[in-house]
């Protein structure tokens, strides 16, 4: 398998890169057709909607991440893969409407800064952290029962699949899981018909959902089924978001 951080390296000495960001810069601007945008009333939920008009590999879905997290009241949030923290805005907007505690964790720091006083980050490998989850919880106040779980960390196929086993055991009985990053194309695909450069292609963060759950999955459809008492939908553009809800819970497909 070749280095991918070295071709990368390779790729930008080269002005490849340059090249290829100013060609997608360009088909951007010609194709570019702006989705419906509706009404809304809500002030949090208009927030939301305003941060992710900034075109990312994630901003198709900030949206879903609300109105998900929304649906099942939490009390607990937790967060593994924060960056510069644009899902960590949707969750601490979500958090303000339900007195909820946000868990944001990651193995680098973060430039992301808040004022809400129930919003912590961990800087922590994730499951090291989970192992010792429920020991910090008692220490901090904070319910270690999990409404919502978002995982957007390494891709990586092992780690994932480790992911999965140590956080889901911390799940509340009516949680939300939620799954960046299940369809990663290097050219990815928004709902306005832009594109987006990834640096990684990889199915990892799919397949360890699919070992978990013993089964085979087409990550570029959009779907809805029920596997192992979870309600799992798929969203195949942006890169992909997987929701995954416990099948008793009250949150809506």
């Amino acid at each position: 398998m070749p280095d991918e951080g070295l071709l990368r390296r390779s790729l930008r000495r080269s002005g490849v890169l340059d090249w290829v960001r100013t060609a997608i810069d360009r088909y951007n601007r010609l194709y570019r057709s702006a989705p419906y945008d509706p009404p809304t009333d809500h002030h949090e939920f208009r927030a939301v909607r305003r941060h992710s008009q900034e075109p990312t590999d994630i901003s198709d879905h900030l949206e879903r991440l609300f109105v998900e997290a929304m649906q099942v009241s939490p009390d607990t949030i937790v967060e593994c893969g924060v960056r510069s923290g644009e899902s960590t805005f949707v969750f601490e907007r979500v958090a303000r409407l339900t007195d909820a505690d946000v868990v944001s964790v990651d193995i680098e720091e973060t430039s992301y800064t808040t004022d809400y006083d129930d919003w912590q980050f961990v800087n922590a490998d994730d499951i090291d952290f989970a192992a010792e989850f429920e020991g910090w919880c008692d220490e901090n106040d904070v319910d270690p029962a999990i409404d919502v779980l978002f995982v957007d960390t390494s891709h990586r196929y092992e780690h994932t699949l480790a992911e999965i086993e140590a956080w889901f055991p911390h799940l509340s009985e009516n949680a939300v899981v939620l799954f960046h990053d299940t369809n990663m194309q290097r050219f990815y695909r928004r709902n306005d018909r832009t594109r987006g450069l990834s640096p990684i292609a990889n199915r990892g963060v799919i397949r360890a959902i699919e070992g978990h759950f013993d089964c085979d999955l087409d990550e570029t459809e959009s779907f809805v089924t029920v596997l192992d008492d979870f309600v799992f939908e798929q969203y195949p553009e942006c890169s992909g978001l997987a929701v995954l809800r416990k099948l008793g819970s009250t949150a809506a497909p």
